[in-house]
């Protein structure tokens, strides 16, 4: 009777703590898992690899974009100049896409008095608490109502907040490029004071939708000849992209190439929306819209292998087309 009694406590025991060693981890065998899809999706996951896709190199789960590609929304942080001497001269000629208007100076303020007082000051006079306080030496010129400041490029402050510059590190984790202009803007309202030149109202938005389109894409112009001639907008050496031709008796042409998708019509639509972000973003720099026009290709067939990164970019491209 107490054999039996043991054996049936043993057993009872014994359920609970096979359970517990059932479910132990243990090299590449992850034990019992209640509801794995949880864990592991069912789905392919971009930044995932639980398994082999047959379908990409390598068997990656996320393909790698094309080379000089930008992900939608995200083309304005593509910033062309160096962090270096020469970049930072470049920048004197790097423009804002977002208007000095009173609204757009007001979040400046905001953003200023979030990230900037601490050093500079509330009314940018260099005696914020940590110069104040000697926990950090404060810069040689005497506040943003110095010449300095007042004469300093725009360009030239977007690349010290990007970059950062002598004991000022950079920003531009904190603050997103439209937050920049805003807070420069702001600057250069403390630094001029009542003589501060407000855009107006009307234009408050309008960096909205030159952000959207702000491209750093490599163009190329076709001349009569039928030659490429390539040209990255004025980018790599910090001039203004506003001698673009396009003016006068000037025909452009800008033409969204794609290709490898799925229906010539989704190839058609993917063109139309490179070739529109181009030309608006031509628009915007001074190119008069009745000399300028976009269409697709619409062929979604690929030359080359798609595997490779070269081709797949060759395929992928803006061409504009210069007609005099």
């Amino acid at each position: 009777m107490k054999l039996n009694n043991l054996i049936k406590v043993g057993f009872i025991l014994g359920i609970p703590v096979i359970g517990l060693v059932s479910c132990t981890s243990s090299g590449n065998n992850p034990g019992i898992e209640y509801a794995p899809q949880m864990y592991v999706s069912d789905a392919y996951e971009p930044f995932s690899q639980d398994k082999k896709y047959d379908y990409n190199p390598n068997g990656m789960t996320m393909r790698l974009p094309v080379n000089g590609t930008v992900a939608r929304g995200q083309s304005i942080f593509a910033y062309p100049h160096s962090d270096d001497a020469d970049g930072y001269a470049n920048s004197a000629n790097y423009t804002s896409w977002v208007s000095p208007s009173k609204s757009n100076v007001e979040q400046g303020e905001v953003l200023y008095n979030t990230y900037c007082w601490h050093c500079h000051g509330k009314k940018g006079k260099n005696d914020g608490p940590i110069f104040k306080d000697k926990k950090m030496p404060a810069p040689a010129w005497q506040g943003y109502q110095s010449d300095y400041i007042k004469e300093l490029p725009d360009g030239k402050a977007y690349h010290t907040i990007t970059y950062g510059k002598g004991l000022m590190g950079p920003h531009s984790f904190l603050l997103t490029p439209d937050e920049r202009w805003k807070v420069i803007h702001y600057v250069k309202a403390l630094a001029h004071g009542d003589d501060f030149d407000y855009a107006p109202e009307s234009t408050s938005n309008a960096h909205l939708e030159n952000r959207e389109y702000y491209s750093p894409y490599g163009i190329v112009n076709r001349d009569n000849d039928g030659k490429n001639n390539h040209d990255n907008g004025g980018h790599d050496n910090g001039k203004s992209s506003h001698t673009f031709p396009g003016s006068g008796a000037d025909k452009a042409v800008v033409i969204g190439h794609t290709g490898l998708t799925l229906t010539d019509e989704g190839a058609e639509n993917l063109g139309m929306d490179i070739a529109n972000s181009v030309k608006a973003y031509l628009i915007s720099k001074g190119v008069n819209p009745s000399s300028i026009s976009a269409k697709a290709d619409t062929d979604a067939t690929m030359e080359g292998d798609v595997t490779s990164t070269e081709d797949r970019q060759a395929n992928r491209r803006v061409e504009i087309e210069i007609y005099k």
